[in-house]
């Protein structure tokens, strides 16, 4: 999918957990948009390597390591970030990670890690961003919740924690910041195909004793359209919130599931 008024020629965008899956999709999608990119990762090596990629393709594109729930380095880095790149407007709060398991048997560290990584980094991602976009006349704040901040999943309360927090925190930010000509929202996905998703099936086909291919089965399943999304698809659903496209839109959760819907 190619925008014809994308509006992002000229922009300058962070995005957090842009190693790999959606973070990496949207990276190349926003440099194919005309955006310059700060890629961050805790991988400070695949960062690095997609920048060079992008580079070599004649983009605009810098690399830093980042660990998101770390307040004085998300500072540094959203400072540098904006000194490479002449100014913040744009930013994709997207680090995560996929925590599952029973309430009886996950850990509390491994509860607090999650809300840690995917809430309070998405927090400390935007607390700092903020006052750059603000100085640059505006723009917009795109973080990515999922289908699981929308819809409660069983075996992943830490999970859906992390995501409903993430909803409310693009609810309550449009309300605070629209005025500032900040415009804040969010995707929601479904499952989409990435290496973080092949990882926890692989994890979970160990532990059941199943095929991973099986797993992958029944989660298709659930999904009218027939097939997982992929990164890139989420990728223009960012894109598009960014973009000038969605000048009117702000305070929602897009979601992105293919057809389902609330059981």
């Amino acid at each position: 999918m190619v925008f014809s008024k994308a509006g992002l020629s000229g922009r300058r965008c962070l995005i957090s957990g842009a190693g790999g899956g959606v973070g990496a999709a949207t990276a190349r999608r926003f440099c194919e948009e005309g955006a310059k990119v700060t890629l961050t990762d805790l991988d400070q090596g695949a960062v690095e390597r997609l920048a060079a990629e992008l580079g070599g393709e004649g983009f605009e594109a810098h690399a830093l390591a980042l660990d998101v729930t770390d307040d004085a380095a998300v500072g540094a880095v959203v400072t540098e970030a904006a000194r490479l790149m002449g100014g913040l407007d744009t930013l994709v709060p997207n680090a995560g990670v996929l925590t599952m398991g029973a309430v009886e048997t996950l850990s509390p560290g491994a509860f607090r890690n999650t809300l840690e990584v995917n809430l309070v980094g998405t927090f400390l991602c935007i607390r700092h961003a903020v006052p750059l976009i603000r100085a640059a006349g505006g723009g917009a704040i795109v973080c990515v919740a999922s289908q699981s901040g929308i819809e409660g999943v069983p075996e992943a309360s830490a999970y859906c924690a992390s995501k409903f927090g993430v909803v409310g925190i693009v609810q309550s930010l449009a309300r605070e910041l629209t005025g500032d000509g900040i415009r804040v929202t969010a995707v929601a996905p479904g499952l989409v195909d990435t290496p973080m998703l092949r990882g926890f099936y692989e994890h979970r086909a160990d532990a059941l004793g199943g095929a991973v291919e099986t797993l992958f089965a029944a989660a298709i399943d659930e999904y009218p359209i027939g097939r997982l999304a992929t990164p890139a698809e989420v990728a223009d659903t960012i894109l598009f919130l960014a973009s000038d496209l969605a000048s009117y839109v702000s305070g929602a959760t897009l979601p992105v599931i293919g057809g389902q819907v609330s059981h």
